[in-house]
């Protein structure tokens, strides 16, 4: 009888290591490729399947690895500067540095399969030059100085034994007094370290001479575990080109579209984006998050989507206006999820937008009333079975109960249990408002207020 155990010198046939390859994590599959290229090709050739991958300027996560690109600076003579110790800490600065030192946040220009995300604006860069920077340095200095003379003094006053139970209404306690003049002093250290780094530059482009530090660009990865991998490489090239190096080792060169269920951009709103992904590439997408605006970044990725017009599962926007509404793909998303500036735009959106589903997260200025004209243009509007409108994160409980109240008291065919409101539609339905109240923080108390439209509940 032949025997059933698997020869172990014996290779996977092409089609048994495409099957294996197509189980293993992103991650896994991307260091495996690394230690053995012969797969290579099998791997580009099956498909990829990534849970989240969240892009910013100075790198990417993906699924629960965080790759991190920034510059690393160490001084050719005497100690590196604190600050940038501290900053080489952290993985290193995540803008290019320039001749002199200064960070560079201008774009790159665009190679071939980077999308523009976000344009940067150069009216928003410092009206800086050298006699600012000095100025500014002799100021912190001088604020140093009396900090310092200032703690020297509360520490040398003689204590009074009944200071720390008789305490003017306007005044602190000594060790509290004590304890802010300590954090100034140290954040006035800060500045300072900073302005004489900035005044340094500031010469070295009067001089024309060159930053005296030698530079590398660092990769360093976070595994889920907690595991950190650094590896350093000579800055030869810009950030940008090493982050689109890297993604393209992911995404780069693959034969079907890699699917992803949460894409994020999380861009900075101060500077540019640029996308940095390999030409070709082709993305099947189910739910899309962004801190900037969503309509505008959906015009811009639509390139690369596999299917442009199949609606998201899911859509999140940091930034929305009542603009980005009449956008086709943010009409036809299952679930919104919009961050907004105040409640009036909520009304708005609710009265505006055709989706059953919007969640406006932490929303400020909220008044009972408002929410009691926006169940009002809910039903007017003859709202479907499965709508839902969900405010979470409200911070002032008393009102959110008072919404309730408000509510209650608008419609009298109303049924009010505790925390919840029910309002009778036509054919079987009915307008559910209900409020949740949990701790957050330290005992902070929030709030979720959820209106739904669901089947009528027999008495």
């Amino acid at each position: 009888m032949a025997s059933a155990i698997p020869d172990a010198d014996k290779p996977l046939s092409y089609g048994c290591l495409k099957c294996i390859l197509q189980q293993l994590e992103a991650n896994f599959r991307c260091q495996l490729v690394a230690r053995l290229p012969k797969i290579n090709l099998a791997e580009k050739a099956v498909q990829l399947y990534i849970s989240e991958l969240i892009i910013w300027e100075g790198g990417f996560i993906l699924n629960d690895t965080n790759y991190r690109l920034g510059v690393i600076r160490h001084a050719r003579e005497g100690p590196t500067p604190g600050k940038i110790k501290r900053e080489n800490k952290e993985g290193g600065v995540q803008n290019d540095i320039d001749q002199f030192g200064f960070e560079n946040f201008h774009l790159p220009e665009l190679t071939p399969g980077d999308i523009l995300i976000k344009e940067y604006d150069p009216t928003r860069e410092l009206d800086d030059n050298l006699e600012l920077a000095e100025a500014r340095l002799v100021r912190y200095r001088n604020l140093l100085t009396d900090l310092e003379r200032e703690k020297r003094e509360l520490e040398d006053a003689p204590e009074n034994p009944a200071e720390e139970n008789f305490i003017e209404s306007d005044q602190l306690s000594r060790s509290k007094r004590l304890e802010s003049i300590s954090y100034n002093i140290q954040s006035a250290k800060w500045n300072l370290e900073d302005s004489e780094l900035t005044v340094q530059r500031y010469q070295y482009k009067r001089d024309n001479r060159s930053f005296p530090y030698d530079m590398f660009i660092q990769l360093t990865k976070k595994s889920s575990d907690g595991t950190v991998y650094t590896e350093r490489f000579n800055y030869n090239k810009s950030l940008r080109q090493a982050q689109k190096y890297l993604m393209s080792k992911f995404l780069g060169n693959r034969q079907l579209a890699t699917k992803i269920k949460s894409l994020c951009f999380a861009a900075c709103q101060r500077e540019g984006f640029i996308l940095g992904f390999p030409e070709g590439i082709r993305l099947d997408v189910q739910e899309i998050k962004t801190g900037l605006n969503v309509a505008d970044v959906l015009q811009r990725v639509e390139t690369i989507l596999e299917h442009p017009n199949r609606p998201f599962t899911r859509l999140v926007s940091g930034r929305f206006e009542l603009k980005d509404a009449q956008s086709p793909r943010v009409r036809n998303a299952e679930v919104l999820v919009l961050y907004t500036k105040n409640f009036v735009d909520c009304v708005a959106l609710c009265r505006e937008l055709p989706n059953k589903r919007v969640v406006f997260p932490v929303v400020r200025h909220t008044q009972p009333e408002q929410f009691g004209l926006l169940v009002e243009n809910l039903i007017d509007t003859k709202k479907t079975l499965g709508t839902c409108y969900e405010f979470t994160g409200l911070e002032e409980k008393d009102k959110a109960r008072e919404a309730l109240r408000v509510i209650a008291e608008r419609f009298e065919t109303s049924v009010v249990r505790k925390r919840l409101v029910s309002i009778p539609l036509p054919h079987q339905l009915q307008l559910d408002v209900s409020l949740i109240a949990y701790q957050f923080n330290l005992g902070e108390t929030l709030c979720d207020i959820k209106i739904e439209v669901v089947q009528s509940q027999p008495n």
